[in-house]
């Protein structure tokens, strides 16, 4: 009876947990002005954002030891090199970016050396 009602308290608690997996860029360096949807931080896909200032990077609780990678482009180049990166855990803050990069990816664990020509 005790392992139930264990059980059944642990489940109860991890339902109440919610992951925020998504990231929102914005114009302004304080994450408050034109917030764009939210990209997925477990999807590496490349996306377009131009003269972005900052980035919320969400609160997740579920993967708190994840470390994740915002790599950005600038220029034409797409994703297929990296001129910065911002390694990070997603425990729900407010980065600044410079607003030179146009295209943006996340990737799970650590951030390579840049390698754009």
């Amino acid at each position: 009876m005790k392992f139930t009602l264990t059980t059944i308290t642990l489940f109860g608690l991890l339902a109440g947990v919610k992951a925020d997996r998504f990231a929102n860029f914005f114009v302004d360096e304080n994450c408050n002005e034109d917030g764009s949807i939210g990209f997925d931080l477990d999807n590496p896909g490349c996306f377009t954002q131009y003269n972005m200032k900052s980035v919320y990077i969400p609160n997740n609780p579920i993967d708190w030891n994840q470390h994740y990678c915002l790599v950005m482009s600038y220029g034409d180049e797409g994703c297929d090199c990296q001129n910065d990166s911002y390694s990070f855990l997603a425990t729900g803050f407010c980065h600044q970016l410079d607003g030179k990069a146009s295209s943006y990816r996340f990737i799970g664990g650590k951030c390579d050396p840049n390698n754009c020509p």
